[in-house]
């Protein structure tokens, strides 16, 4: 992977989040024209940038750097952005469901 790739991947993963690049710089407390000089390849993230905005998009820098990352299909990229919207109640539950659904116990987690 060169720098090239590693802006790529930034702009990808906030696309796949669904999250503009405006507001990524807003609760960042970055510029939004420096979000978007990295995504174009005109600036080059510091460590301490990149591991902030791999935080934000919920993303180790092992995964980040990872040679192959799994396509999510819409149903599924649109069930995690639900689930995203939901309280840690709601998604025990949510949770809970889909563990009877898939035939697992409580006692198997």
């Amino acid at each position: 992977m060169d720098i090239k790739d590693i802006q790529n991947r930034i702009g990808e993963l906030r696309s796949l989040k669904s999250i503009s690049s405006r507001k990524m710089s807003i609760d960042l407390g970055l510029a939004h024209s420096y979000i978007n000089q990295i995504e174009n390849g005109v600036k080059v993230p510091s460590l301490e940038t990149l591991l902030k905005i791999l935080d934000y998009l919920e993303i180790t820098l092992a995964d980040f750097f990872a040679e192959e990352t799994p396509e999510l299909s819409p149903q599924l990229r649109r069930l995690l952005n639900t689930a995203r919207e939901l309280t840690p109640e709601q998604l025990a539950a949510v949770q809970a469901l889909l563990d009877t659904m898939k035939g697992d116990s409580p006692n198997e987690r």
